[in-house]
């Protein structure tokens, strides 16, 4: 893109610019500034909505990816569980049974 180029652009910019500038002037003469108020605040309103929307949506994506880690831990926990042989499983399983909060009230 050289110099000539760039000074097109620009000035087609500037006319667009210009072009809305005159829009809008023409919109307020011809239907006063009432309806250019309610414009904006419409306008305004809307973009708040919008952001509103991003922050929320970006709060469930931290949400939805915390769960998903969580989820991704116990689930290398349990592989690292039953890569265990299964000798090993069944030993721990009896020990956690007969542990004492597990043990039964004639056991007590």
């Amino acid at each position: 893109m050289n110099t000539l180029d760039s000074l097109f652009l620009a000035a087609e910019v500037l006319h667009a610019n210009y072009t809305v500038a005159d829009h809008l002037i023409n919109a307020g003469l011809h239907y006063g500034p009432g309806i250019l108020l309610t414009a904006g605040l419409t306008v305004a309103w809307r973009t708040w909505q919008r952001a509103r929307g991003w922050h929320h949506d970006r709060a469930d994506r931290r949400h939805y990816t915390a769960v998903a880690f969580r989820l991704n831990r116990v689930a290398d926990q349990a592989d690292t569980v039953l890569d265990q042989c299964e000798e090993e499983l069944l030993e721990q399983l009896e020990a956690l049974y007969n542990a004492p909060a597990h043990a039964s009230k004639e056991d007590r």
